[in-house]
């Protein structure tokens, strides 16, 4: 999926390499989205962004905050301290600030923590269909994948990740540092 028009900037790579193709990678980001990991409509225009990410970091060579205004360190502190004066409501966790969670992340355990945690999906067999079910799998996913309680990271975005959850985590020693600490 991407619209017609904006197809033939992909085969201008002197560009994209200076310029970037952020549209163009997020429209194409759609394609990777699947409904187990993705909770509509907060990621719908989210999750597709962590392959523009992706690939001008590692395709193009371009870092994130010269790809998209909104990856300036500064905006991404605003959205963050947006969301927590907001109240932290998960009603308002969707586009750049659903985006800073996965960012967040990202930043914290790399980019092959999310390949072997789409990988854990791609071995499942049975998904729920609730956000509320799926948002605690991804957590309980994203721990195990990385060894590491991500329980409280979640919960300060306002994920509600259950009794249960935490539970199966908690074994694992917990991320006690992570980037929304200070909002607490």
């Amino acid at each position: 999926m991407i619209h017609t028009d904006s197809a033939t900037e992909l085969f201008r790579p002197d560009s994209a390499k200076t310029a970037g193709l952020w549209g163009e990678i997020h429209e194409l980001g759609h394609n990777q989205q699947r409904s187990c990991w993705e909770f509509r409509p907060h990621t719908t225009e989210a999750t597709c962004n962590l392959w523009s990410v992706y690939v001008h970091e590692e395709v193009l060579g371009l870092k994130r905050e010269k790809a998209h205004p909104s990856m300036i360190l500064t905006n991404r502190k605003n959205t963050v301290d947006k969301y927590v004066k907001g109240g932290k409501n998960l009603s308002d966790w969707n586009v750049w600030t659903a985006l800073e969670t996965y960012l967040q992340l990202q930043e914290r355990f790399g980019w092959d923590a999310f390949k072997k945690v789409f990988a854990a999906y791609q071995q499942m067999s049975s998904f729920p269909s609730e956000n509320d079910a799926k948002m605690n799998l991804y957590a309980e996913t994203f721990s195990q994948t990385v060894g590491m309680n991500l329980s409280a990271f979640f919960k300060a975005w306002s994920w509600p990740i259950d009794r249960a959850t935490e539970e199966i985590l908690c074994n694992l020693p917990p991320w006690s540092d992570h980037p929304m600490v200070q909002y607490d």
